[in-house]
């Protein structure tokens, strides 16, 4: 049994925990899918030594390229705190990696206040100054909600 796969029950139940009810069904990859509001992340467990547990959410899709964007991101990665974000396929994505074999409840949900957090916040800024699109359209003025499965075809697996 590989290590991710004794890993997956601990953070299953960490997940479960930050969103309040039990976690969404990893999809075939086994990866988690979230949705906040007008953005999503996606949790995973990545086998390497030691196993790590990376989140990521593409924050802004169907963005062009422009000096200017790839000046904010560099000037967002020089003053994060625990978050890269990068430029890749026209997408804007917010990451970060966690050793799976020493966290604890704090850190990951730290980790995952801190990815909604940058990304509700980012997403509709970088739209109005660069362009693209957030993952979803806000709801309706509705407050933040944690607990729903994502639906958008980038956080959901391809069918093929």
């Amino acid at each position: 049994m590989m290590r991710s796969e004794i890993i997956r029950p601990y953070i299953e139940r960490l997940i479960g925990q930050w969103l309040e009810e039990p976690v969404p069904a990893p999809d075939e990859d086994g990866r988690y899918h979230v949705r906040v509001n007008t953005s999503g992340f996606i949790v995973e467990i990545v086998d390497f030594e030691p196993t790590l547990v990376r989140m990521w959410s593409p924050v802004v899709v169907g963005i062009p390229m422009s000096i200017g964007l790839l000046e904010m991101l560099n000037g967002l990665n020089a003053n994060g705190l625990g978050l890269r974000i990068f430029l890749t396929d026209n997408q804007v994505i917010l990451a970060t990696e966690l050793v799976a074999e020493t966290l604890d409840a704090r850190e990951l949900h730290f980790a995952c206040h801190l990815l909604a957090s940058a990304a509700e916040r980012l997403g509709p800024e970088l739209v109005a100054l660069y362009g693209g699109e957030t993952l979803f359209d806000a709801r309706d003025g509705m407050p933040t909600h944690l607990d729903d499965r994502a639906v958008s075809p980038l956080l959901t697996p391809d069918p093929a």
